[in-house]
């Protein structure tokens, strides 16, 4: 059964909608791999004494750093000193722009919502905001990465990890 056009638009608003959320939420995981590489590494390689002990404070810090908020992230990051400029600008408008995507967006669009041509416009703005995200995201990353590699970080090793998690998110589906 096909869509009839406004129930086709509408479904395309969603799918911009969360694919903006998407990003704003690998903002945050950028964040948060930046700390692990210019705040918690530098302290904990200094009091490394075994691997379980290592990955149990690892095991702490992320759980402690993702139950934060974005805003808190942000923070983080500058109390670790590491954003620029240019990193502080785009996360400062990163923040603004996703606090409201995520909590106002649909409210403030709400007329919009109920026109095609509104619908036309949120499609191109929440576009807009998907970029906005992914540039921030490729400017911490840009800045990580180089440390990561330092520490050790390989492709072949991120080529690893991606496909421990697909096991385990395969499993966890078998298991369901």
């Amino acid at each position: 059964m096909s869509l009839d056009p406004e129930s086709e638009q509408v479904r395309e608003v969603y799918a911009y909608y969360g694919l903006a959320m998407y990003w704003a939420q690998c903002v945050e995981q950028s964040i948060f791999q930046h700390l692990i590489f210019f705040d918690y590494f530098p302290k904990a390689i200094a009091s490394y004494s075994t691997s379980e002990k290592w990955a149990a404070e690892f095991d702490q810090y992320e759980s402690r750093e993702l139950g934060q908020t974005m805003g808190k992230l942000v923070r983080r990051l500058r109390e670790a000193g590491q954003p620029t400029q240019s990193i502080e600008r785009a996360l400062a408008d990163v923040l603004l722009q996703r606090n409201w995507l995520a909590h106002g967006y649909f409210s403030d669009r709400a007329i919009e919502f109920t026109l095609p041509e509104g619908r036309s416009g949120m499609i191109a703005e929440l576009e807009s905001l998907r970029e906005v995200f992914m540039a921030a995201a490729d400017e911490l990353d840009a800045i990580t990465l180089p440390l990561a590699t330092k520490y050790g970080m390989t492709e072949e090793m991120l080529s690893k990890v991606q496909a421990e998690m697909m096991e385990e998110y395969a499993k966890s589906r078998s298991n369901a």
